[in-house]
């Protein structure tokens, strides 16, 4: 039987979390370049508060990690390899 994976039920329950998590890009990224870019690209209004949530939920679950957690404003990020695979597994998924 098959038993979906909890974390990726999170995923596609949150619309901006599914929209962040999809365009994570493999190298690391300074999270207020990230969220400007997705606002031009995607046409989002996406804060920079919110960004700042949905990163730390990510970094909680394994999805990606902090590199220089000790500076205030511009904070690398990574995405791991858990969150490789699960990023994968989001876009298999139909019906988004």
């Amino acid at each position: 039987m098959y038993r979906p994976d909890k974390n990726l039920i999170w995923l596609i329950r949150g619309a901006q979390r599914r929209l962040l998590f999809l365009n994570l890009p493999k190298d690391a990224f300074v999270s207020n370049k990230l969220r400007k870019e997705l606002n031009e690209k995607l046409e989002t209004s996406l804060s920079l508060r919110e960004m700042s949530r949905h990163l730390r939920d990510f970094e909680e679950k394994g999805f990606v990690q902090c590199i220089n957690k000790t500076d205030p404003y511009n904070k690398i990020y990574s995405i791991t390899n858990k969150g490789l695979k699960i990023q994968q597994k989001l876009k298999g998924v139909k019906n988004l």
